[in-house]
């Protein structure tokens, strides 16, 4: 059997499928009709819509299988997101790469498989759209062209999530979306016993920037600030614009956020020195880590951490 690759921008592939937040969903009803009508349009006895995770893959949607995560390494969509275009496989028993594999030597005996990329609205490729049969068949271009339509209404609807997720003008989480993908890595994390930080920040002097040299020039700050705050995350942390000019931060790389800090200063002290604006870019924080106290949601722990962040603030003001 041979194993599937890796793509070479696995990390970022990773943050924009955490980012989306579609892992470990179930019956979404806008993929699974996608499935059906996949399983009916080419007369297979599965039809899924897969995202593959890590180690795992998933199954966003899912007709005529009875699971919905498979390891990735005996995964075919595994292969299928190394290249552009279809992934064919007519007959399994007869591929070197897949004879032996355990989806084919035992349930659900995977004969037949037809593969299309599916890409995140980044152009990262999410998963697949795939067709399975327990019998070899052809697959002729009418139905690769067909596959490909489907796939395509696949990426549609993953840009309509993605569009009410994301803040328009910095292109990261807005407050549903951090909202949304926050709470569930909250309670994993919880649940698991790993320590955690939350940092809200908030502009230092924002409206004096829209007052004096117009809102133009706030929105490209607003779009440094974040870029900044995006660029120094690990694959499972998360940032998101919860307000006009006041942003907050999850962060999971062990119990100190003093590294995160440090090089958010230090990308932010490098604008400023040579950003050429007449402006320096600052901001306030307030940092609340998992061990502060009990808190029944993330919504809960952001407030706490809002008002930390205020105290700050008027210190500063008073300093």
């Amino acid at each position: 059997m041979k194993f599937p690759g890796t793509p070479e921008n696995e990390e970022e592939r990773l943050k924009s499928l955490y980012m989306i937040d579609l892992l470990d969903t179930v019956d979404d009803e806008r993929f699974e009709r996608l499935t059906r009508i996949g399983k009916k349009l080419f007369n297979v006895s599965i039809a899924l819509i897969s995202l593959l995770d890590r180690d795992r893959q998933w199954l966003l949607a899912c007709q005529g299988l009875n699971t919905r995560e498979t390891t990735r390494d005996v995964s075919f969509c595994g292969h299928t997101i190394m290249q552009e275009g279809p992934f064919i496989v007519n007959d399994a028993r007869l591929d070197e790469r897949f004879h032996d594999n355990p989806l084919v030597t035992g349930e659900p005996f995977i004969r037949f498989y037809a593969g299309y990329p599916v890409h995140l609205p980044d152009g990262t490729v999410a998963g697949t759209l795939c067709l399975i049969n327990s019998t070899p068949r052809d697959f002729s271009e009418d139905d690769v062209a067909s596959l490909k339509d489907l796939a395509f209404i696949v990426e549609d609807e993953f840009q309509v999530i993605n569009m009410a997720m994301t803040d328009s003008l910095t292109g990261i989480l807005n407050r549903r979306g951090f909202y949304r993908s926050g709470e569930k890595l909250f309670k994993e994390l919880n649940r698991n016993a790993e320590p955690f930080n939350i940092i809200y920040f908030d502009l230092d002097k924002f409206k004096s920037v829209n007052d004096l040299w117009g809102h133009g020039e706030g929105d490209e700050l607003l779009k440094i600030f974040s870029a900044q705050l995006k660029k120094h995350l690990s694959t499972k942390e998360i940032v998101g614009r919860l307000g006009g000019d006041e942003f907050a931060v999850l962060l999971t790389t062990e119990n100190d956020p003093q590294p995160f800090l440090n090089k958010l200063r230090e990308g932010l002290d490098a604008y400023n020195q040579h950003g050429e604006k007449p402006y320096s870019i600052n901001y306030s924080y307030g940092i609340l880590n998992s061990h502060s106290g009990q808190y029944s949601s993330l919504l809960d722990m952001v407030k706490e951490s809002d008002a930390v962040m205020y105290s700050e603030k008027r210190r500063k003001k008073l300093g």
